[in-house]
């Protein structure tokens, strides 16, 4: 029996997770052709999904989203599926694929579960014996930057329904309109009136960039800012040269380490301050600008299909020989009616970052490792308390008729000290396991396998790690881990923003 299936039996109404039970056939006109409906969340239409051809890959299907966006995978694997629903809900699954990292963990900290859906995912987690995913969000990305979306099979429909590509050649220019809810386009099918624009001009330095703060623009729903940050071609080019390809096979250590590499990168919350009052919650739009003198001759055609970028550095005069990132943020009014601006603040919280760390191996129980944090420079001692080689159940696989699946593991737990932050640490096999091995020469199935990665504290007097390696067919002689650190790495600012009417 397959965990699909053993899901399925099991005697729970998923419904509080949004795995409503209905028709398996979406009979939507953005239903990929050979769709299998797995739940629906009973609001928007939205649906999750198996789809011929893909293996046990899980997709969301939204016919709300704008077109091109209807449909987007979530796990590479039912199992890896379920593993989300325990980390973080289907909500903040299936919009992921539209937030950067501070917008995902802002809304996980805004919406926990409720107490029937805690209970639920409490009777998922005993029914099947699965761990919540170790970083949901980091596999989420992953999983939707190596697809390609291109072989989605769709309905005649579904093409006859699609907007006209766009036209060749650089569209008309149109007149610079912000509204509050419409990111950086200027076009608006909505009543509301674009915004007042306020210069702002204001410049300061954060992360080591210059920033700038052109404006913001007053609407009848809120105020809607633009943050600027410009990058230096010179740390473009040097980047560029290093990592690309950028869309080739990396490794889950070489994507952190071109994260941190990647001049252009900030992952921040912005807070909006006004009249004493913090406006709670924002939306936002990013997009960015590399001069074609940064990028391979290959990719030098993308620069000029980048017209947001360009209409924005044309309306404040920024010079397009520099790299920028543009955020277009837009905080909502708390009174019932539009407030006087009398004082204006801008807080900008850099969010935690990936900080590769050491790597290390150990024989058994008693080893330590001594190492030292990679941002605040203080020792830390790790301390091995249980090593040992264990072997998953092979049930736990689901196609196993065509597919041999790796089994062994080894798993340690360990403390730290002094101790760190739950929520700082991670330590990973920097192995990537074994592929599963083909049975049948006509099957199509995975191509890695699923590595483990938990990390529990269970400790009365000290907060102990438990982790597992990749899979292997065979245990590997030794294990080599890796630590991977979360930490911002950037003070936090608070701007005062002077408004002058245009």
């Amino acid at each position: 029996m397959t965990l699909y299936q053993k899901f399925k039996k099991l005697d729970i109404d998923f419904s509080q997770l949004g795995l409503e039970p209905g028709d398996t056939c979406g009979d939507y006109f953005c239903d990929p052709v050979g769709a299998e409906v797995i739940g629906w969340a009973g609001v928007d239409g939205i649906h999750c999904c198996f789809i011929e051809g893909f293996g046990e890959m899980v997709f969301a299907v939204n016919p709300s989203n704008l077109p091109g966006d209807y449909v987007h995978p979530l796990a590479r694997s039912f199992e890896d599926f379920l593993r989300l629903i325990l980390a973080c809900g289907l909500d903040a699954a299936e919009q992921a694929w539209m937030w950067n990292r501070g917008e995902f963990d802002g809304f996980m900290e805004t919406y926990p579960p409720g107490p029937e859906q805690q209970v639920l995912l409490d009777g998922l987690r005993a029914g099947l014996g699965l761990t919540p995913m170790d970083d949901p969000y980091e596999y989420i990305k992953e999983v939707q930057s190596d697809f390609d979306y291109g072989k989605i099979p769709y309905s005649k429909e579904y093409y006859e329904l699609m907007p006209e590509p766009e036209p060749a050649g650089p569209p008309e220019r149109p007149g610079w309109k912000v509204y509050f809810d419409n990111g950086f386009g200027s076009h608006h099918t909505g009543h509301d009136k674009p915004g007042k624009e306020l210069s702002v001009n204001q410049t300061f330095t954060w992360g080591g960039k210059a920033w700038h703060i052109p404006a913001v623009y007053v609407c009848g729903k809120g105020l809607v800012v633009d943050l600027c940050m410009e990058v230096d071609p010179a740390e473009l080019r040097s980047f560029m040269e290093k990592w690309w390809p950028l869309d080739r096979e990396f490794t889950p250590e070489e994507r952190e380490r071109q994260e941190a590499e990647n001049p252009a990168h900030m992952d921040f919350t912005p807070r909006l301050t006004v009249n004493s009052r913090e406006l709670g919650s924002w939306s936002g739009n990013g997009c960015g600008w590399v001069p074609d003198s940064c990028r391979p001759e290959a990719e030098r055609w993308q620069s000029r299909q980048n017209w947001e970028s360009i209409w924005l550095m044309e309306h404040y005069g920024f010079d397009p020989e520099r790299g920028w990132m543009f955020w277009r943020y837009s905080f909502p009014w708390t009174t019932k009616t539009r407030p006087v601006l009398k004082a204006v603040f801008l807080s900008l919280e850099q969010n935690p970052v990936s900080v590769p760390g050491i790597r290390f191996t150990v024989s058994g129980a008693g080893d330590s490792v001594p190492f030292i944090h990679p941002v605040t420079g203080e020792t830390h001692t790790l301390r091995v308390v249980e090593y040992e080689t264990q072997q998953m159940d092979a049930n736990h696989f689901h196609d196993k008729e065509q597919w041999e699946y790796p089994t062994c593991y080894t798993a340690m737990s360990f403390t730290v000290e002094p101790e760190l932050p739950r929520q700082s640490l991670t330590v990973r096999d920097s192995g990537q396991g074994d592929r599963p091995r083909l049975k049948q020469l006509d099957s199509t199935g995975p191509t890695v396998a699923s590595s483990v990665g938990i990390i529990l504290a269970n400790s009365k007097n000290s907060q102990t790690w438990t982790v597992c390696s990749s899979l292997y067919f065979a245990w590997p002689e030794r294990i080599e881990w890796r630590m991977v650190f979360r930490q911002k790495t950037v003070k936090d600012i608070k701007l005062d923003l002077p408004l002058t009417q245009k």
